[in-house]
C-alpha cells in the first residue's frame, strides 16, 4: 500500500513536470513567432504618436529618426529615447517613470525652440486619476515654453489635483527634451 502511494506520488509528480514543460514550449514559441509583429506594432505607436507631436506632420513617413541626434541627446538626457527630426522641428521621445509605472511622451519641439506639441507614446497611470495630467488640455499648457522656462510645479507649470507624480514627471520629460534640444542645436 505504501509502496503504491510512493508510485502515484511519482506518477504525478512527472505528469506536472511534462504538462509544465509543455506549456513553457509554447509560452516560448508563442512569443518568438509574436514578438517581431509586437515590436512592429509598438513602433508604428511610436512613430503615429512622435507625428502627433509635431503640428502640420501628416504621417509618421514624414518623420526621419536620427541616430546621431539621438546620441547627442542622449548625453544631455538619458531619459531622451529617441528623435526624429522634419523641416517643421524635432520630436524628442523621453521616456521616465509615472506613478504607475514607465511614461513615454513624444515632445515636438520648433526650430524656435519652442514646444510645439505633446503626444502620450506609452502610459500606466491610473485612469481618471494620474491620466488627467495627460489630458490634452493639460499638455497643450506646456505649448510654448523654451528652455530657459523653469517648469516647476507650482511655478510656471501646475500640477493636476490627485496627479502631482505625473505632472512632475511630464514637466521633467519636457524640461528634458527642451535642454537635449537646446544642446544639439
Amino acid at each position: 500500500m505504501k509502496r503504491l502511494r510512493e508510485n502515484e506520488t511519482v506518477r504525478l509528480g512527472v505528469t506536472l513536470m511534462v504538462v509544465g514543460l509543455v506549456a513553457a514550449l509554447g509560452l516560448g514559441l508563442t512569443y518568438t513567432v509574436t514578438r517581431k509583429k509586437i515590436a512592429e506594432q509598438d513602433r508604428m505607436a511610436e512613430a503615429e504618436a512622435a507625428a502627433d507631436a509635431l503640428p502640420g506632420v501628416e504621417s509618421p513617413s514624414e518623420l526621419k529618426e536620427d541616430k546621431s541626434l539621438t546620441t547627442a541627446a542622449r548625453k544631455q538626457s538619458p531619459a531622451v529615447q529617441k528623435v526624429f527630426t522634419n523641416p517643421l522641428g524635432r520630436i524628442y521621445v523621453v521616456r521616465t517613470k509615472g506613478y504607475g509605472g514607465p511614461l513615454t511622451l513624444a515632445v515636438g519641439i520648433g526650430p524656435d525652440g519652442e514646444v510645439k506639441g505633446i503626444a502620450v507614446v506609452e502610459s500606466r497611470e491610473t485612469v481618471g486619476v494620474g491620466s488627467k495630467a495627460l489630458e490634452p488640455g493639460n499638455l497643450e499648457k506646456y505649448e510654448g515654453k523654451k528652455a530657459k522656462d523653469e517648469l516647476a510645479i507650482g511655478k510656471d507649470v501646475q500640477a493636476i489635483t490627485g496627479a502631482t507624480i505625473t505632472s512632475k514627471a511630464v514637466a521633467a520629460q519636457v524640461k528634458a527634451a527642451l535642454e537635449a534640444d537646446r544642446t544639439t542645436r
